[in-house]
Parts: C-alpha cells; sequence; structure tokens
C-alpha cells in the first residue's frame, strides 16, 4: 500500500502570513524614518513646523544646502520687490514647468556648488512632482522662513523648510531642509 501523499499548505494561510510580513516591515520602517526626523529652529531656537532634516544627498544636481558655512554674500538672491514666499513659489513652479536652468539657479548657492543643470533635471524628474503648497510663512526679525509640502506621487509626499535672511535690504537664500512626512 503506497503512502498517502502529503497535503499542500493552505494558500490563505500563506497569504496572511505574507500579509502580516509585509505589514511590519512597513511599520518598521516609518518607525525608522519618524526616528531620525529632527525639529527645526529658528534663529530664536524656537521650532519651526514639520520635522525635516537639512538636505543630504549625493543625487546629481541637488548638493546639501549646508555643505559649507553660509556666507550671505555669496547666497542666493531673491529678486528685489519678491518676497521669500513668492520666490519659493516661483521656484516649485519652474520645476512644474519644467524649466530646469531657472530652478537650479534658485536654489542655496551651495546646492548648486558642484551640481549641474542636467543634474538637477534628472532628479526632479525622478522625484516626480505633481503639486506644491505653501504651509506656512513665518518672519522672525532677520529670518523668514517658509514651509512647503511637495506631493512627489509615488515618491510620497516631502515637507521643506526654507530659511531666508536679510543681507542689507536683500533676502537671500540661507537653507532648505527636505524631510520625507
Amino acid at each position: 500500500m503506497a503512502p498517502a501523499p502529503a497535503q499542500a499548505p493552505n494558500k490563505t494561510v500563506l497569504y496572511l502570513l505574507g500579509a502580516v510580513v509585509l505589514l511590519l516591515v512597513v511599520v518598521i520602517a516609518v518607525v525608522v524614518v519618524k526616528g531620525q526626523s529632527a525639529t527645526p529652529t529658528n534663529a530664536a531656537g524656537t521650532a519651526v513646523g514639520a520635522s525635516v532634516t537639512p538636505t543630504a544627498t549625493s543625487m546629481p544636481g541637488v548638493g546639501s544646502s549646508n555643505a559649507a558655512a553660509f556666507d550671505a554674500a555669496t547666497a542666493t538672491k531673491v529678486p528685489a520687490g519678491t518676497t521669500p514666499e513668492n520666490f519659493v513659489k516661483q521656484y516649485y513652479q519652474a520645476i512644474l514647468d519644467k524649466k530646469w536652468d531657472v530652478a537650479f539657479k534658485m536654489q542655496p548657492a551651495t546646492s548648486q556648488q558642484g551640481g549641474t543643470v542636467d543634474g538637477f533635471k534628472q532628479t526632479q524628474t525622478g522625484y516626480g512632482m505633481t503639486t506644491f503648497k505653501v504651509v506656512s510663512s513665518k518672519a522672525a526679525g532677520t529670518d523668514t522662513t517658509v514651509e512647503v509640502e511637495q506631493n512627489l506621487g509615488a515618491n510620497g509626499t516631502w515637507g521643506v523648510l526654507w530659511t531666508f535672511v536679510k543681507n542689507g535690504n536683500d533676502w537671500v537664500v540661507k537653507s532648505r531642509a527636505v524631510s520625507m512626512k
């Protein structure tokens, strides 16, 4: 007499087990990402907006805005008559309009160092921004911060905190800090 064939495992149980494992991996990833976020402060040391970390990337065309000491004399200038908030809106609109050279030159000066317009274009195209909105714009003395949310489609929603400082009569871009929301 031949032995009875082994029973195949219940497929439903296997699918449920796979879903639980996947859910666990996602929860762990979210906890790790949230745990690495930092709360930025303005010049007065007060917490500002959403959790963000400084832009630090080796992606082409986008350098860290904190890679070197800030120098107001060489910083990216906001055109006369333009507010920091409008400057930020123009930056993201230039990206949506695929005006890569315009947007590249609007980044913090240290973000432009070592980058190229073509590298910037490749990076921004990879991000896939579909929309943006200004969440807040706050002035504190000679500093202004503008907080933005970017919808990057399949890449999620990202927060960006731009910091501007007065240099004489001009606003200049001090930094840009990015975080995944």
